[in-house]
């Protein structure tokens, strides 16, 4: 249940326009290869996501912030659309609360990084099966 109001609390604040920059994609021409390298090694000098979170295909297995895999892993297995998800992770960047600091990641990066997530969290939960390609982060876009 708290997943559920996580999603309708983040998409209520992304369809009221709040959170931040505008995409410069969206989902559906997001770089996922992109996203993978930023939540693994970070940029612009910035912390890396897997400093904090742990996420199965990234390899990381950070322990302050919430594991990803689990976060949205349930939501997968209970048909929850992929980009979903990706709304999920992309509000969680860009309003950046509590530990988690702001602008790791912006802009295109931060969709880059909002789509590779939602592509491969939870590929270790039953009944979950992200679109994305396991074995280098690249991925096709299913959003529905």
């Amino acid at each position: 249940m708290r997943l559920v109001a996580i999603v309708v609390a983040a998409g209520a604040l992304l369809a009221a326009g709040c959170g931040g920059d505008e995409e410069a994609t969206g989902q559906d021409g997001a770089n996922r290869s992109n996203g993978k390298t930023l939540f693994v090694s970070g940029a612009d000098g910035n912390a890396r996501c897997g400093s904090c979170h742990t996420l199965l295909d990234a390899g990381p297995a950070g322990t302050v912030g919430p594991n990803l895999d689990q976060a949205l892993g349930y939501g997968c297995s209970q048909g929850f659309a992929e980009s979903t998800a990706y709304s999920v992770v992309l509000g969680q960047i860009e309003l950046a609360q509590g530990a988690m600091p702001a602008d790791l990641v912006t802009g295109q990066d931060a969709v880059d990084v909002a789509a590779y997530v939602a592509s491969v969290a939870g590929k270790d939960i039953p009944g979950c099966d992200p679109s994305g390609d396991q074995s280098d982060g690249a991925a096709t876009s299913t959003s529905g």
